[in-house]
């Protein structure tokens, strides 16, 4: 091997290390995001924006504004009920035996 060998072989793996570092990078901070996130439909702004161009009437407007809180609301409960039904650390000990 020459040296001009080993400079290239040595650039094409400080690079192959960038580039899964940069990989890694991307994947970490995918999964570090809430799972819940919004989903792909319509938000509230979005609404609002269609409404105030005109292109939703207000009856359709409320009735879709309704249906997008009437489901934060129940995911909210939803989410509520499985925070209170998880059983804390201290009730999941086993209880002690006596002996």
């Amino acid at each position: 091997m020459t040296q001009g060998d080993i400079i290239t072989w040595s650039l094409v793996l400080i690079g192959l290390i960038l580039v899964g570092f940069v990989a890694a990078s991307v994947v970490k901070r995918r999964l570090s995001q809430p799972q819940n996130a919004p989903s792909a439909g319509f938000t509230l702004s979005d609404l609002r924006a269609l409404h105030k161009s005109g292109q939703m009437t207000d009856a359709e407007f409320e009735r879709a504004k309704e249906a997008i809180v009437g489901a934060a609301r129940r995911d909210a409960e939803r989410d509520l009920k499985e925070r209170h039904n998880r059983p804390s650390p201290a009730r999941s000990r086993p209880p002690q035996q006596q002996g």
